[in-house]
């Protein structure tokens, strides 16, 4: 851990989240504090080995559609599981994510099994190594979320908008502000106008949103093919939650 973000992180003990002068250092910190959270696994996707349920769920929606098969991006794709699946059901996957360990493991073990996985170490605001229009399918699970910055989030969108081809889909999943984890972080915001809050465990930043401000957001260029709000109880940092998670399929216009 650096010397600045020790300092922050005794600053995060002394104050109140409200009152955190820091917050914005301490999240573009967040490549090295996501190594120490998947090695201390207190959040679902450090420990997970499953794809993830609205995944399944939407690769048999577009089987419906005919599509089997093309290319596929997982952003934010942390330990694979989710390219794995996808890989398994017939798409060419790229993934992105920016720790080192992960990626490592995940272009390793898809090269020992023979599967077409290809894990890139990167910001997903940084430009994405793929062509305009060449992308089928887009999977965004708590990625988006944590990308603590509005211009970040900006770029996010459009890479996203150029990667996809027309009529290409993208699956977002984030948590709802009423999150039973998430949720009552809010009333200590160090950004309430965005409602953001920070993992008082991981100290990792996040935005929370309402599922017409994440439909919004995204909006002018896709629209929206499903969405729900899932509710569920799991665990969080070692002990369970009531949670609440905005999942929401756009297609691109």
């Amino acid at each position: 851990m650096t010397i600045l973000l020790r300092f922050i992180l005794k600053d995060l003990k002394r104050n109140t989240l409200s009152k955190i002068r820091n917050f914005d250092k301490i999240c573009v910190m967040t490549k090295e504090l996501w190594s120490e959270e998947y090695a201390r696994q207190g959040i679902p996707s450090s420990f997970r080995k499953e794809a993830t349920k609205v995944v399944m769920q939407t690769i048999s929606l577009l089987a419906e559609r005919g599509i089997k098969s093309g290319m596929a991006l997982d952003l934010g794709c942390g330990k694979g599981r989710n390219a794995f699946f996808l890989a398994a059901n017939g798409f060419d996957v790229i993934a992105l994510d920016f720790v080192s360990e992960n990626v490592a493991w995940i272009n390793a073990t898809a090269k020992e099994v023979k599967i077409p996985i290809h894990a890139h170490c990167q910001s997903v605001v940084d430009p994405w190594p793929v062509r305009p229009d060449q992308v089928d399918f887009a999977i965004d699970i708590f990625c988006y979320k944590h990308i603590v910055d509005k211009n970040g989030q900006a770029k996010y969108r459009q890479n996203l908008i150029s990667a996809l081809k027309k009529g290409g889909y993208y699956l977002i999943s984030l948590a709802a502000d009423d999150d039973g984890f998430y949720g009552p972080l809010l009333s200590c915001s160090p950004d309430i106008k965005f409602k953001a809050i920070l993992d008082p465990y991981s100290h990792i930043g996040s935005f929370l949103y309402s599922l017409d401000e994440i439909i919004a957001e995204f909006s002018g260029d896709f629209i929206v093919v499903k969405m729900e709000n899932a509710r569920s109880v799991s665990p969080m940092h070692g002990k369970e939650y009531p949670r609440s998670v905005l999942n929401v399929l756009f297609q691109k216009a």
